[in-house]
Order: structure tokens, then C-alpha cells, then sequence
């Protein structure tokens, strides 16, 4: 169908061509017929020549445009199956972010809460400690104050009785000394 347009077409063209040029020919000076028949039939090779390169190439041709067509047809389908999928990719890109938005938020109130609960128990246990270490340094004062007590009370009674010998050697005399030696006697003989 479409041949034989193209053939009306170009027969059309080479009647009007070979009308035009016989009537260039006629109206000019020293302008022969055989002028005029020269430049027909070159019209009529050329539209031969053309009629029948289309005869020739249009089942190539045709073959060339639809296999090209279909070739576009697959690949617009492959874009738009990647394009579908590259769709489908981001919907679950942007439904595992929401999710991951979620879970992190989930996990920083576990962290939260599991830092308050170790901040409990550090500072439970630092209060233990100086509970423990005032109850330890209580005790260590109070020894060292029973120590100490001790210590004075043994040189008290240390310097008493250099004291008081001091003042036995001064008071007393050689005849002191007799009688408190024999009353001493007297008091062991006497408990035996």
C-alpha cells in the first residue's frame, strides 16, 4: 500500500520533471529535441533508479525500522521495569530508615535507662564505700583515742612513780628504811 504511494509519487514527480524540462527545451535558442530527450530520460533513470532502490531495500528497510522499533519498545519496558524496581528499592530504603529511626530511638531509651540504673548502682555503691570508710575511720580514731589513753595513763602512772620515788628518796631516811623493812617482815612472818 504504501509502495504504491511512493510509486504515484515519484511517477508524478518524473512526468513533472520531464514536462518541465521539454518545455525548458522547446523555448530556448539553439535548443534541440534531442536536448529535451536527454534530460528525460536521465529523469526516467533516476526515478527508475529510485523506484527501484525502494523495491530493493524497502523489505531491509522495513525489517531495520521494526526490529529498531521493537528494539526501543524492549528497552522503554526494561527502563520501566528498572525504573518500577528502582521504585520498589526506595519504598524499602525508606521503610527500613523509618524502621531504623524507630529501633534507634528504642535503643537510646534502653541506653538511657540502663545508664541511669549503672549511675544508681555506682552511686549506691559509693555510698557504701564512705559509709564503710567513715565506720573504718571511726574505729581507727577510737582506737587511736584508747591508744593514746593508754599511753598517757601508762606514763602517768610512769612518772608518778618516778615521782613518788623521787619523794620517798627525799623523805625518807636511814631509820625510815629500818622501820619499814622490819614492819615488812613482820607483816610476811605473820602470814605464814
Amino acid at each position: 500500500m504504501k509502495t504504491n504511494r511512493i510509486l504515484t509519487l515519484l511517477i508524478t514527480v518524473a512526468g513533472s520533471a520531464i514536462t518541465s524540462a521539454a518545455y525548458a527545451a522547446g523555448g530556448g535558442e539553439g535548443a534541440s529535441p534531442w536536448d529535451a530527450w536527454m534530460l528525460s530520460w536521465r529523469v526516467i533513470n533516476t526515478v527508475a533508479l529510485i523506484a527501484l532502490l525502494v523495491y530493493l531495500l524497502k523489505k531491509p528497510l522495513a525489517d531495520f525500522f521494526a526490529e529498531r522499533r521493537n528494539k526501543i519498545g524492549r528497552d522503554l519496558e526494561e527502563a520501566r521495569e528498572q525504573r518500577d524496581k528502582a521504585e520498589r528499592t526506595i519504598e524499602e530504603y525508606k521503610q527500613k530508615l523509618a524502621g531504623m529511626e524507630a529501633e534507634l530511638e528504642k535503643m537510646r531509651v534502653e541506653l538511657k535507662k540502663s545508664a541511669e540504673a549503672e549511675k544508681d548502682k555506682v552511686l549506691g555503691n559509693a555510698e557504701r564505700m564512705s559509709n564503710a570508710m567513715v565506720e573504718s575511720a571511726r574505729i581507727a580514731a577510737e582506737q587511736e583515742l584508747r591508744n593514746a589513753k593508754i599511753t598517757l595513763k601508762n606514763e602517768a602512772v610512769d612518772m608518778a612513780v618516778q615521782l613518788a620515788e623521787a619523794l620517798i628518796r627525799e623523805k625518807i631516811n636511814e631509820d625510815d628504811r629500818k622501820r619499814i623493812v622490819e614492819d615488812y617482815l613482820v607483816k610476811v612472818g605473820g602470814m605464814k
